[in-house]
């Protein structure tokens, strides 16, 4: 049953009333000690430039800004999971104590697994986010090897408070900024803002229906749906000149605002921004702890990277599913399961590494010791025969991240593997409640 609610609107005149899509917010928590002792109650952003080969990597800082009040977690911060192909630490500069990190990806770090990250060298803009410290502190920047360790990139002393620090650009006249879901104060709660990109001036009621729709698709998906007091959902939408993103193979250059475009990597589907910059200030304009985009456009594609983005389509039949799917891997850390399309990619998982997903296995140290094996019941062999006896139970099935030997998946049949409308086996959809966890208790 759904309650009746509004959606509010700031900048351009709108007005639309949706339903209500979630409950009273939790309780909230009480922060940890050291976040008080450590921070004060912004964010800080940092932009870097990434760039370099398929052997190495260089960063350098672009940008130092302060963003409006922190909506990430004030407890646990340096008990971040293990995802992510890089780790930000944060360390406390007279102490060197750690006081807060976490795992994200880049589109960078994929590009290393091209062919063409082989002949030349690229630079990528990325983004840091943390709460605003108190003093200065020491940023570390840590990158999985090719064996799948971590090992430090990039290090460099911050100080918040110089002159020199910049801010976010404010609220503008072509952008609307919109409330879906509001599920109480944002450090209890987790936040997500769906951006809306390739819309022109007269498609903008559209851009509200079509955030609004997928907002409710969010709440509605499980695990979401089982945490819906918890879950707050914003939407910002800038004004385009014309209508859905680039798609360089046609020669369709839109230029929208968030620079969407198909083709990245020269991969048909593969629907990505390089744009960074743009897709962080627009979403500075509300509170988030995650970024979604949504592309004016009915062509099929889609993307979805680790604590950075989750893109999709507004007006095709998979559209739902992608949303989803995407933000399985953007928000929930997933891998994919599937292993016969095609992808760009040479060398994503090198042979003899386990994967860091939770939900990819190269089964390296044997059937007792499978990272999702508490799920797994007794009398189910492991490696599991894909036989009907097993269809609905977690297993361990070979074939996953695009590879259909050695490499390995918990379900036969899972969001993160077909095409269609199914929820996250079991393995996927407790590593999406462990996410949720992390950013609301």
């Amino acid at each position: 049953m759904l309650e009746r609610s509004c959606v509010v609107f700031h900048g351009m005149s709108l007005a639309v009333c949706l339903a209500a899509l979630c409950a009273a917010g939790p309780a909230v928590a009480q922060p940890e000690e050291g976040f008080d002792r450590f921070f004060e109650a912004g964010t800080l952003r940092i932009d870097y430039h990434h760039f370099g080969n398929n052997k190495e990597e260089t960063l350098a800082i672009d940008a130092v800004l302060r963003e409006g009040d922190w909506p990430g977690p004030r407890n646990g911060l340096t008990a971040f999971p293990d995802f992510g192909k890089y780790r930000a630490v944060v360390l406390d500069q007279a102490s060197g104590k750690p006081i807060f990190e976490y795992g994200y990806s880049s589109l960078f770090g994929e590009w290393q697994t091209t062919p063409e990250a082989t002949l030349t060298r690229r630079v990528f803009h990325e983004t840091v986010r943390l709460p605003m410290p108190r003093a200065p502190v020491i940023l570390r920047i840590l990158s999985r090897d090719n064996r799948g360790r971590l090992v430090k990139v990039f290090e460099e002393t911050v100080d918040p408070h110089t002159h020199l620090v910049g801010a976010t650009p404010g609220q503008r006249k072509d952008v609307t900024t919109l409330l879906l879901a509001d599920a109480g104060p944002i450090d209890s709660t987790l936040d997500v803002v769906i951006l809306a990109d390739g819309y022109p001036a007269h498609q903008q009621e559209k851009a509200a229906r079509d955030l609004a729709r997928f907002a409710r698709v969010m709440i509605e998906t499980p695990p979401f749906d089982r945490y819906k007091d918890r879950l707050s959902i914003r939407g910002v939408i800038p004004v385009a000149d014309l209508c859905g993103p680039d798609e360089p193979r046609k020669s369709l250059h839109r230029n929208p605002p968030l620079r969407t475009t198909f083709n990245t990597f020269d991969s048909a589907r593969y629907l990505t921004t390089s744009d960074n910059r743009t897709l962080r200030d627009l979403a500075s304009l509300v509170p988030y702890d995650a970024i979604v985009v949504v592309v004016n456009t009915s062509r099929y594609g889609g993307a979805g990277i680790f604590n950075m983005f989750s893109i999709f389509i507004s007006d095709n039949e998979y559209d739902e599913y992608v949303m989803m799917h995407e933000f399985g891997h953007g928000f929930g850390g997933l891998g994919d399961e599937y292993y016969t399309s095609s992808v760009a990619y040479s060398d994503f998982y090198p042979r003899g590494v386990e994967p860091w997903e939770p939900n990819v296995t190269a089964l390296l140290h044997g059937p007792s010791k499978v990272k999702w094996g508490s799920q797994i019941e007794p009398g189910v062999p492991v490696p599991t025969p894909p036989v009907p006896e097993y269809s609905a139970r977690t297993g361990v099935f070979e074939g996953a991240g695009y590879s259909a030997k050695g490499l390995y998946r918990p379900a036969l049949d899972c969001k993160m593997f077909s095409k269609k409308e199914i929820d996250y086996c079991a393995v996927c959809a407790r590593a999406v409640e462990q996410m949720i966890r992390y950013y609301t208790e």
